[in-house]
């Protein structure tokens, strides 16, 4: 089922409970659990026979290796050897199930030995190197983190994928939590076929790598969930007061051909807001102008930035159509703020004493405000601090362990619900940054958006992405709906780079060229 923002258009993500209630609700409808199996099964032969990628990557894409564990996971792979031995392909099962079959998983693997499918113990020391890996061991209700057997199992994958064999999990890679994303370690997939619906865990932490493509397969489940009350589900409320999931997936790849901010036919600068950029203590100028300037080419109508005089030369050598501002200059703040202002606090902007006198000047104002870097360390020194109304904080994991006194790897854990602690503290939205980003406001509504882009992994990325979230605020009828379009288009934008510049190559002040 999928909900429409603006023109885009985005999908729900469930925990485990809610996946169960989905799951429950289709078998009755069926009658028959089984053949909800078999049509699983059905969706992966159709995916891996026609998928291109395979013969691409691999030498011998008639060669499967299907290792099977003893649930229902294990119970798709085994009825897919099935579908695979019949249509002719050279076909193993290796079986590293820890107890007796049940149920489905039970009358897949004697389907599976009537039809003359090959099953074997799993062997650690076999050898795999071209042909097509089926991780069909563990499901969503898996205990984790994975030992022994299985995790001798989850290397032997990950080395045969190594070695040239592309890997396909059925529904969710082995060690993943499909709540969390969080993973020990885990198979890396090359594709993913989820069952029913998608799970959160696809998109977040490792799961949001480890997945790899992927692909889901609702089986019949689309034209349930208008009917189900999903009371063990994440539910809540849409950017404009829809009911629907709490946690949605947005593809920014659905920004191809757009802008951050589109342009009116008959626009002018008033029309797309006005944002004021402060930071750039001695040293960091750098990321004060960077912001400004990325708040220009997102869209904004004026920008203005007020920096050190030191850089100011730097700043007008760059962007001339930027406004800008000397600290000192007692003039500076009622120069630069007006009407409807959005405020940028924190790129460059230090921890000495000038940081958090700017710092504390700019709160005052009570205007909107994005707070990013050092803006986030010195709200995380003050608990008196009140952000004003409509304002977007982007803390990246380490800031965020801060500003809620968790663990970092508390904090991956449990993304979801620190994104919701965040905002639900500071009372603002939060963009969450990690290897995808986490938006969330104040009542709990999530939105998972980007994948995984080492090309961003260098300092200067987040001063990008504040500037174009402040562009983003003064366009944008909510501060929700602006948080996951900018942190949308900074993921896509840093996509786009990576194929042109490469990923160690590219440089965030050229990231700024990719948002125009």
């Amino acid at each position: 089922m999928t909900k429409r923002i603006e023109s885009f258009s985005v999908q729900p993500a469930f925990d485990v409970a809610g996946i169960r209630q989905i799951e429950t609700a289709l078998f009755d409808a069926e009658g028959d659990s089984f053949s909800v199996m078999q049509r699983a099964a059905n969706a992966l032969f159709k995916h891996i026979s026609t998928n291109k990628h395979i013969a691409t990557k691999s030498s011998n894409s008639q060669r499967f290796i299907v290792i099977v564990g003893g649930g229902n996971n294990g119970g798709d792979g085994l009825v897919l050897a099935l579908l695979l031995t019949q249509a002719g392909m050279n076909v193993v099962v290796l079986d590293c199930a820890q107890g007796e079959r049940k149920g489905d998983a039970l009358k897949a693997y004697e389907a599976a030995r009537a039809g003359n499918v090959l099953i074997e113990p799993f062997d650690a020391m076999r050898e795999f190197t071209h042909g097509v890996v089926v991780d069909g061991v563990l499901g969503i209700g898996a205990r984790l983190p994975i030992t022994g057997p299985v995790l001798s199992v989850v290397r032997w994958i990950n080395s045969a994928k190594e070695m040239g064999a592309y890997v396909v999990a059925i529904d969710i890679s082995t060690g993943i939590d499909s709540d969390t994303g969080y993973a020990e370690e885990c198979v890396y997939a090359d594709l993913t076929v989820s069952m029913v619906q998608r799970k959160l865990g696809h998109y977040l932490g490792a799961g949001a790598i480890a997945s790899g493509r992927l692909i889901n397969e609702a089986l019949g489940s689309n034209s349930l969930l208008s009917k189900l009350p999903l009371s063990g589900a994440l539910f809540g409320q849409s950017l404009h007061g829809q009911s629907q999931s709490k946690v949605h997936w947005f593809d920014s790849h659905q920004l191809a051909q757009n802008t951050p901010c589109p342009r009116y036919p008959d626009g002018h600068k008033g029309r797309y807001g006005h944002v004021a950029v402060f930071g750039g203590d001695h040293g960091y100028g750098g990321a004060a102008i960077m912001a400004s300037e990325a708040a220009s080419k997102s869209g904004a109508g004026t920008v203005a930035l007020v920096t050190r005089g030191e850089h100011l030369a730097a700043a007008l050598a760059r962007n001339p159509n930027v406004m800008t501002f000397d600290s000192a200059n007692d003039r500076a703040m009622g120069l630069v703020i007006r009407k409807n202002t959005v405020v940028v606090l924190g790129p460059g902007l230090g921890r000495d004493l000038w940081g958090r006198k700017v710092f504390q000047e700019v709160i005052d104002l009570a205007l909107p405000v994005v707070l990013d870097a050092d803006g986030l360390f010195w709200l995380s020194q003050d608990s008196s601090v009140c952000l004003p109304e409509g304002s977007i904080i982007t803390p990246h994991i380490g800031e965020a362990s801060r500003l809620l006194g968790w663990s970092v790897d508390e904090i991956n854990r449990s993304l979801i619900k620190a994104s919701i602690t965040l905002a639900k503290k500071y009372h603002c939205v939060a963009i969450l940054k990690g290897v995808t980003s986490v938006v969330a406001n104040s009542m709990g509504t999530v939105y998972i958006t980007g994948k995984s882009e080492p090309v961003l992994s260098k300092g200067g990325s987040g001063d990008v992405l504040s500037g174009l979230v402040g562009a983003a605020l003064a366009y944008y009828k909510t501060p929700l709906e602006a948080a996951l379009i900018a942190a949308a288009w900074h993921n896509y934008a840093a996509g786009e780079m990576a194929k042109d510049l490469g990923e160690r190559r590219g440089q965030p002040y050229e990231l700024l060229d990719y948002l125009e």
